[in-house]
């Protein structure tokens, strides 16, 4: 039986994607601190990886809390220690794996409304979330094998029904605050889960892709475009905008940063599309309607 090693894999991402591989007939390793087939430790992680199709590192600190200077260290240090850890652990297996994908982010953009961005954007951001995914993407290219296939994969806000960022947006539009959040015009960059692992398994099938890859789907929308989706596949007539200042007020209230909402993201999967990937859910409004009429 062929094996995946999941590294950070109790989340709902990880949680989501084993249970897809399983499914698929995959033989499926944990890797985690608490309720994994494999520990963090030296020797657990080399059996784990030795041998493998794919090690899929998704470990890492939430950025989703205030970024304070203890929360900034942890959320970088987290990343860049386990890309480490894995990359030792590869290193010294008797067989390395076929691919290792390492989770990377498109916050490493530069925010922007009117130009979509592919992997061949040239001018990144400045801001502490595109800082930490560039050096995680250094730590993580910092270790080369010619018998193994590596890629980035900057990804954007999954959508999945049990977890993430959809369900707190499905309360609010049930309590009719389901309008545009600030403005509305940021840019909000997406994949629906099932796609996020189609990916996974297109990057095991082309070992010719490789470096950095977009995972999202190609059809970005505004704020104010997805919140008017996801009221109608709701049927829910109206739902009231929230202004900055509220955005701002209720994310010091419940432990996060605005900018998780009002930055804009505007990325396009370019690499994908060019090696001939098929999105099963390409529009909002097809993955909401799987999304939502199945939770």
């Amino acid at each position: 039986m062929k094996k995946v090693v999941l590294a950070g894999g109790t989340g709902f991402i990880g949680r989501y994607v084993a249970n897809r591989f399983r499914e698929s007939g995959f033989q499926v390793v944990i890797v985690s601190r608490e309720d994994g087939d494999a520990s963090w430790s030296h020797t657990d992680l080399k059996e784990a990886v030795d041998g493998s199709e794919l090690v899929l590192n998704l470990a890492g600190k939430s950025i989703n809390c205030r970024h304070n200077q203890e929360n900034k260290r942890l959320i970088l240090n987290s990343r860049l220690n386990t890309t480490q850890l894995i990359g030792l652990a590869i290193n010294d297996c008797a067989i390395k794996p076929r691919l290792w994908i390492n989770a990377s982010a498109v916050g490493i953009y530069k925010p922007t409304i009117s130009k979509p961005v592919t992997e061949n954007e040239s001018e990144l951001g400045t801001d502490f979330l595109a800082e930490v995914v560039s050096q995680w993407e250094n730590e993580f290219f910092s270790f080369k094998s010619t018998d193994m296939h590596q890629v980035a994969l900057r990804t954007s806000v999954v959508l999945g029904r049990d977890g993430g960022a959809l369900k707190p947006l499905i309360s609010l539009s049930q309590f009719g605050l389901g309008g545009k959040q600030a403005d509305g015009k940021q840019m909000f960059s997406w994949i629906h889960e099932e796609d996020y692992f189609r990916v996974l398994l297109f990057l095991m099938d082309n070992p010719n892709l490789n470096n950095v890859i977009n995972c999202t789907a190609p059809n970005p929308v505004s704020n104010k475009n997805f919140m008017q989706a996801l009221r109608r596949t709701m049927h829910m007539p109206m739902g009231l905008p929230a202004p900055k200042f509220a955005i701002q007020l209720g994310a010091a209230l419940i432990g996060t940063e605005p900018e998780l909402i009002l930055n804009s993201s505007y990325v396009i999967p370019e690499r994908l599309l060019d090696a001939g990937f098929e999105f099963k859910f390409p529009t909002v409004d097809l993955a909401l309607k799987d999304l939502i009429s199945s939770t």
